[in-house]
């Protein structure tokens, strides 16, 4: 009876991978600019559609982030931002050191057009996929109802995740609440935990970052991270 060394060499000569050690490629990722949401995932992955979601009704730091994300990205990719409320202040990101000839900034629903700015964010993301060339491409509907994000079928959000993962690019839509799941490689969840006033202005955001799902694509045990914030005008 053949030894198991020899045993081994003979199943090797015929299927010369059958022992062969699997080693999982390193996922690519971006870096927010915030060393603590950096801490948890590494920043947001490349060839990935990423979720960061917070609500609209108080401040939860998901605008922060999109800032931060932007002045990182910025300084060695070229990044778009697909505005569906037009609610980005250039002036703020260049201050926070956003390279502003490194960012094509779209602006929907500034015009007349027979579609709504979230069909009109979504179909220019479609084209700025297709087109590549850019490293970061943010979709920020955070500002879009929820029951009309709602209605998106679930075929579009599948679409994005595949459409990304052949390319060098790091997809991410702002949002209120998580819609494309399953389909997200990163969904982070932005909550604010309190405030601090000087008289009647708020100088410092007190915030939690959650990781609802990593890049298993498979629910996180809760991971979580408490950072704090100033305001760009404290």
């Amino acid at each position: 009876m053949p030894s198991a060394d020899l045993l081994r060499s003979q199943i090797e000569a015929r299927i010369p991978a059958a022992f062969a050690v699997y080693r999982r490629p390193e996922r690519k990722t971006i870096p927010t600019g915030i060393t603590q949401i950096d801490d948890l995932n590494g920043g947001v992955p490349v060839g990935a559609l990423t979720e960061i979601c917070g609500s609209d009704l108080v401040s939860s730091g998901r605008t922060s982030v999109l800032i931060s994300l932007l002045s990182k990205a910025s300084q060695t990719h070229f990044c778009a931002l697909v505005d569906a409320s037009d609610t980005f202040d250039p002036a703020s990101a260049h201050k926070t050191g956003t390279n502003l000839s490194r960012l094509l900034w779209v602006r929907c629903g500034k015009n007349q057009s027979k579609f709504t700015p979230l069909e009109q964010a979504f179909k220019v993301t479609d084209i700025l996929l297709q087109s590549g060339g850019f490293g970061l491409i943010v979709v920020d509907i955070g500002c879009i109802a929820e029951r009309l994000v709602r209605r998106v079928p679930l075929s579009s959000w599948f679409r994005f995740s595949r459409v990304v993962e052949r390319h060098s690019t790091a997809l991410v839509l702002i949002e209120q609440q998580p819609h494309a799941t399953s389909c997200a490689g990163l969904v982070l969840r932005m909550t604010m935990v309190s405030a601090i006033f000087s008289g009647r202005v708020i100088t410092q955001f007190n915030l939690r970052s959650e990781i609802l799902r990593g890049r298993e694509k498979k629910p996180s045990q809760s991971v979580s991270q408490d950072f704090s914030l100033k305001t760009q005008w404290a």
